[in-house]
Formats: C-alpha cells, sequence, structure tokens
C-alpha cells in the first residue's frame, strides 16, 4: 500500500500496500474496460530517485485534446497534477505509476511524478517541491501513517487524495477496504483449512507491518476474522484488542515482518523454528511479499506441506505461485493497475472544486487457483 506489495515481490525494501483504515461506503464506477478491469480498483517504471526542484519528469497532454470514456468526462488540459508514489521497483507500485499515468495522459492532464521511496521525510520533501512546481492538486502515496499531518502542511490548501494511508488533515482517501479485504482472504484460507485440516490450526501466522498504523490492524485482523467465520473453535483470544504480543492461549503470533521480502524470511523462519510441532499453520499476510517469503521460509524448512497462505494485493508477482502450488491458498485483489480509473477523474474533479466520494474504495475479489485466470489470463 502499496505498500513492498500492493503490495507488494521480493524485490522491495519497505512496501505498505496498501492502506487505510477506510470504513465506509461510496466506491465510484470504474468504466468497463474488461477484466480485471470489471472488478476493479496495490508499472514498469525502474526506481527513482526523489525528484530534485529542477527537472521532474511530467507527462503532457494527448495530441488529440479529446478526452476518453475513462476519464469520466473530465478534461485535464491546462492542469498539472503532483504524484508521490510510494517507492519504485516494486510491481504493485510499478503498476500503480502505470496506471496513473496512463489515465493521466487519456484525460490531457500533465503529470509530475516523484518518488517517496518508502520514507517519510522523502515525502515531506517532495510535497514542498510540488508547491514549488506550481501543481494544482497532488496524489499522495507514502507509508508512514504518523507523518500525514506534515505532509498536509506542507501541500497547504492544494486538492488532494491519498492512496492507501488516509491524511484526514488534508485529503481524500482512495484504496483498500481493508477491513472486508482481509475478511476475504481469511475466508478462503478458513474454506482450505476446513477442508484439509477440519479446522484443527495449531498457529495463526500474521506477517504485519506495524508503522503503517490502522491500515495494518484492520487488514491482518479482517484476516483472522475471516478465518473464525469459518472455523469458529480456533483459539484467536482477543485479537480484535490489536496489540503486537495477543497472550493468552491464542494460537496468534504476530510479526512486524517489515513489509519485504528479504526483511519477512529470516523473521518467518525463526518462527518455524520456534514451533517445531506446529503441523497446521495457517500463515496471513499484510501483502504478497511478505507471504512469498513465509513460503520460501517453510520450503528450505521442509515444512511447506504444514501451510497455508493468503495475502493481500494479488500482483503479477504472486500470480504463477496461486496456480501452481496448492498451499498458497490465495490473494485478496486490489487491481493496482486500475488506481488511475479511480484516481485521475477525481483530482480533476476536485481541482475544478466539484465534490467526490470519500473514501473512494476499491471493489475487491479473492483471487484463487479457481479464478485467476477469469482475471489474470496466463499470457
Amino acid at each position: 500500500m502499496m505498500v513492498s506489495k500492493h503490495g507488494l515481490s521480493g524485490a522491495a525494501a519497505g512496501l505498505v500496500l496498501a492502506v487505510s483504515s477506510a470504513v465506509g461506503v461510496g466506491a465510484t464506477s470504474v468504466p468497463d474496460t474488461g477484466p480485471p478491469e470489471d472488478t476493479s480498483t496495490e508499472t514498469s517504471a525502474p526506481q527513482s530517485s526523489a525528484p530534485e526542484t529542477s527537472g521532474p519528469e511530467t507527462s503532457g497532454p494527448g495530441e488529440t485534446g479529446e478526452v476518453t470514456d475513462v476519464c469520466q468526462g473530465q478534461d485535464g488540459s491546462g492542469l498539472k497534477v503532483g504524484f508521490a508514489n510510494l517507492g519504485g521497483g516494486i510491481p504493485f507500485t510499478q503498476q500503480v505509476e502505470e496506471g496513473i499515468q496512463d489515465v493521466a495522459d487519456e484525460c490531457n492532464l500533465e503529470l509530475v511524478i516523484a518518488d517517496n521511496n518508502f520514507d517519510g521525510q522523502t515525502a515531506i520533501d517532495n510535497a514542498r517541491n510540488f508547491v514549488t512546481q506550481e501543481v494544482d492538486g497532488v496524489i499522495e502515496f507514502q507509508i508512514d501513517a504518523g507523518l500525514e499531518s506534515a505532509v498536509c502542511a506542507e501541500l497547504g490548501d492544494l486538492p488532494v487524495i491519498a492512496i492507501d494511508i488516509a491524511h484526514p488533515s488534508c485529503a481524500t482517501f482512495m484504496g483498500a477496504d481493508n477491513q472486508l479485504a482481509g475478511e476475504l482472504g481469511g475466508a478462503g484460507l478458513g474454506g482450505y483449512a476446513q477442508e484439509n485440516w477440519d479446522c484443527d490450526i495449531d498457529l495463526i501466522v500474521s506477517l504485519e507491518q506495524f508503522v503503517v498504523g490502522d491500515v495494518n490492524v484492520a487488514r491482518v485482523n479482517g484476516l483472522i476474522r475471516g478465518i473464525t467465520e469459518v472455523c469458529p473453535d480456533v483459539a484467536v483470544g482477543d485479537f480484535e484488542e490489536w496489540s503486537p504480543e495477543v497472550g493468552g492461549d491464542s494460537v496468534i503470533v504476530r510479526c512486524d515482518c517489515g513489509g519485504s521480502n528479504d526483511t519477512a524470511f529470516p523473521l518467518v523462519r525463526d518462527i518455524l523454528t520456534a514451533n517445531p510441532d506446529a503441523e497446521h499453520i495457517a500463515v496471513v499476510s499484510l501483502n504478497d511479499d511478505m507471504g512469498l517469503a513465509a513460503m520460501a521460509a517453510a520450503e528450505e524448512a521442509g515444512r511447506l506441506e504444514s501451510l497455508a497462505i493468503a495475502s493481500q494485493g494479488a500482483d503479477a508477482t504472486i500470480h504463477e505461485t496461486i496456480r501452481t502450488v496448492p498451499q498458497y491458498v490465495g490473494s485478496t485483489a486490489y487491481f493496482p493497475e486500475n488506481y488511475g480509473t479511480y484516481l485521475v477523474p477525481a483530482i480533476i474533479q476536485l481541482i475544478n472544486g466539484e465534490e467526490v466520494p470519500d473514501p473512494i474504495l476499491i471493489e475487491h475479489v479473492f483471487i484463487d487457483a479457481t479464478n485467476i485466470d477469469e482475471f489474470y489470463p496466463e499470457s
């Protein structure tokens, strides 16, 4: 939340994916452009450093001056919007950036792109630079929920949409319905546990990223809640009162695993080592990167048959695994490639003084081996 991936690919140093504790309804509609857009709305630009005050990357308006259906009637001609991406080098955030860029081009909107590099101070610096560059509005995607007021202070009165991490001081929220997204993944994992283990779960390992705050709590608690909806007798304790240590007789182990494959792998390996007798281990993950790390750690330990994994994001890094590894039950889709269809028309509307829904929520689907080809056909 993106977020290592929406978010989240073995390449990243800290992805969220995603995303805020938005609750409520009111997702905007997205033009029907075929799967996966039918369900939509966590690219392939190389990682870049935070923008300097000179020479930011920009995209100009389309040559025709016309807008397409994806713009939902919004024409960005003459407007300039800053987009600060969560960080480069990760499929989820790359897809978000590409999607925003493509829709901006369709809608004649000039885009100024910055890289927050998974760092709060960089996000503050980028916000300041956007003001210097006299943008008309900002799409903000940054990792540190605790710095939202500082980022907002830099942006002043500019219209702002915040992706995945809520910025209530200044921004409309666009992103995941974290609680629902978690529950979908947990229910899928619970179904696997019911069918294969008769709901006899020895351990629930929750792969988290504490720094993202409410996003983390809503999403991973939703995953655990989804398991209990199918397997109500699992000893989860008072997990709803989130704390790093669940305590009591709970089978839950919370891991502040850093958001990426590299950071999560040794920590999951340690958890497996500390629980040698656990035969049925349900792994829930804030993003796909850490889910893949859990699978790799279990393979190294010769214990993959003991695991069942569900994650969040369903970015490109996870598709083949879902198809071919039964223990990787699935991942809740965020369709990062479609974020632009929500964001670009909405930011144009805000700049023009029009109202937009707040929050703007993604429609989620749990992707598993039975339906992945419907949304992401093999090439």
